[in-house]
């Protein structure tokens, strides 16, 4: 380091290197900084003037940029990829800025189809000190541009955009640095971590060689509570409470039928098949009519009355989520494969022609529309939900509507780009619509921003949070669910066993009517996005979801074990 800051001053840099710097280690012959390899491009009436300078070793580059202009302006140098970087070495570089005005520094990948990836550096955050720079293929996030998807790098490039100002950005050691070397921190971007592609077997690898059996009580725990939570024994509670949701009890049905557990599974389901009156004409009442027009099941309901509503009612600003409705028909259709084609043919019939009268055509595709809203007093968002589409999509498919089925996989294709999407957009991509789409699972297994690290119950455990929050320490547990259900889905069965795995650390006891069970919650800690989970209560949906992954299943196809393809 000393010798480092000699030579800066050698050079006649009047910068100081900050403690922690280190520089990035270029690949021997790779060094990019001669002005001459790059092309400038501007926006209207802007420049861009690339200077030679003495850098650390050789040729630094300063760049004399003028934004000028209403608005947001931009100049950029470019160079065409030459396959030397992000197939393996990462790009490297150090830079400093003399500016304490808005400004960016976006250092990009163009795909051939002109799809933007890019990691934003703000400049002033920058202003006079050194920053090393390590950048591989996972560190760049989607931008803007055509299907959002990086097939092949066509060019390289680092832009400057901001409001009128003048400025100086100065970059040296840019080039294809040597394979292995950490990431740098992305401000507000991914922070990979630098043991993402370890071999073998273990915890640091997040692989298993084999996968723990499913404790018995767990599932002894959703007859327990389905038992206990109304005289009707119907109908099962979201987390040990008075709050029912659909989408919930649509996933004890699919679990109670994978048991071969037929008449819980009839208890839920007939609870539905009877609320499809259509002389009903409370707009609050769980019933798919209301005054004889179709409008599906609510989200969520109270089970018993209660001051906060009467039984069998939506809460106030409830939608009729087309989600919940999707994972009610994947349920009713596991029922008529297993079962009776005939029981549940009514609903079936009424859950399908309602999502199918919402579908939206957009281009060669379309979407699902998301229904009623707010008690009925609203009807469909102008735009469509990834998420609730793949459960349409997956139930649409299972009902034989695969007409509108793969017009709904052609808009997902094209909505589901970026890598600061919800959790589930990756995990259940891969679960509805196959393994083609295994790559999306890299997003959050190779970054802190979703992957976290934790001490559960006394014992090291790996999970996920819900989104890309990267100073969250808290665990959304049926995530580490979607995720090992995913890769065996992906064929990767040692991840899968791994995760399935994790989910051991959350298995606490608990105690329903004098029925000694075990459940697992919702999350560890009911702290930030979560503060309304009681951790030490079972939930319906990650009881469901852990028993999936502990038996290899996809629910969104009610398929066991990987495609037949990676068997």
């Amino acid at each position: 380091m000393k010798s480092i800051k000699l030579l800066l001053c050698f050079l006649g840099l009047s910068f100081v290197l900050p403690t922690r710097f280190t520089l990035p280690l270029l690949a021997k012959g790779s060094d990019w900084d001669s002005p001459s390899l790059w092309t400038v491009e501007t926006d209207e009436n802007c420049s861009l003037d690339i200077r030679p300078a003495k850098g650390i070793d050789g040729v630094r580059m300063d760049l004399h940029y003028t934004l000028q202009g209403p608005g947001v302006r931009w100049v950029q140098m470019v160079r065409e990829w030459d396959g030397s970087v992000l197939e393996g070495p990462p790009l490297t570089f150090v830079f400093r800025s003399d500016t304490d005005l808005d400004a960016t520094m976006e250092v990009k990948i163009i795909d051939k189809d002109g799809s933007n990836f890019i990691c934003r550096y703000p400049l002033k955050e920058f202003k006079n000190k050194w920053t090393s720079v390590v950048l591989y293929r996972e560190s760049f996030e989607y931008g803007w541009g055509e299907d959002g998807n990086l097939d092949k790098i066509k060019s390289v490039a680092i832009a400057i955009s901001g409001k009128a100002q003048n400025g100086v950005l100065v970059l040296d050691e840019v080039g294809p640095g040597r394979p292995g070397q950490p990431a740098t921190d992305v401000p507000g971007g991914p922070r990979l971590d630098p043991q993402r592609n370890a071999q073998g077997r273990g915890f640091k690898q997040r692989r298993a060689a084999r996968a723990t059996k499913e404790d018995p009580l767990v599932y002894e725990w959703l007859k327990a509570v389905q038992d206990s939570s109304s005289l009707e024994k119907q109908l099962l509670p979201s987390m040990e409470d008075n709050q029912v949701q659909t989408f919930n009890n649509a996933l004890a049905a699919i679990v109670f039928i994978m048991k071969d557990d037929r008449e819980r599974a009839e208890r839920i389901l007939d609870f539905y098949a009877s609320s499809t009156r259509e002389y009903n004409r409370n707009p609050t009442l769980q019933n798919f009519f209301v005054n004889g027009e179709p409008r599906g099941f609510y989200q969520d309901m109270y089970l018993a009355d209660s001051a906060a509503g009467p039984a069998m009612n939506a809460p106030e600003g409830s939608d009729r989520w087309i989600g919940d409705m999707a994972w009610l028909l994947i349920a009713v259709r596991f029922h008529a494969q297993r079962y009776d084609p005939d029981r549940y043919e009514r609903l079936s019939g009424l859950l399908t022609k309602l999502l199918v009268s919402f579908f939206k055509p957009v281009g060669n595709g379309g979407f699902i529309q998301t229904g009623w809203q707010k008690n009925d007093r609203a009807k469909h968002g102008q735009a469509g939900h990834p998420e609730g589409n793949l459960d349409c999509y997956a139930a649409l498919q299972l009902a034989g509507r695969k007409d509108v089925a793969e017009k709904i996989k052609t808009w997902l294709h094209q909505e589901l780009v970026g890598s600061r999407l919800p959790l589930d957009l990756y995990s259940w991509r891969v679960l509805a619509l196959g393994p083609d789409y295994a790559n999306a699972l890299a997003v959050p297994e190779y970054d802190f921003r979703y992957r976290k690290n934790i001490r559960v119950n006394a014992r090291p455990t790996m999970g996920f949070y819900h989104g890309p929050t990267p100073d969250s320490n808290n665990i959304w547990v049926e995530g580490i669910a979607h995720m090992s259900c995913a890769y065996v889905v992906a064929g990767d069965l040692a991840r899968a066993q791994f995760y399935a795995n994790q989910l051991d650390s959350f298995v606490m006891d608990r105690v329903i009517e004098g029925r000694r069970v075990k459940s697992l919650p919702y999350v560890p800690y009911a702290v930030g996005d979560y503060k309304w989970v009681h951790p030490d209560r079972g939930f319906t949906s990650t009881v469901a979801w852990y028993i999936f992954a502990k038996n290899q299943f996809n629910p969104f196809t009610l398929t066991s074990g990987p495609p037949p393809k990676h068997r």
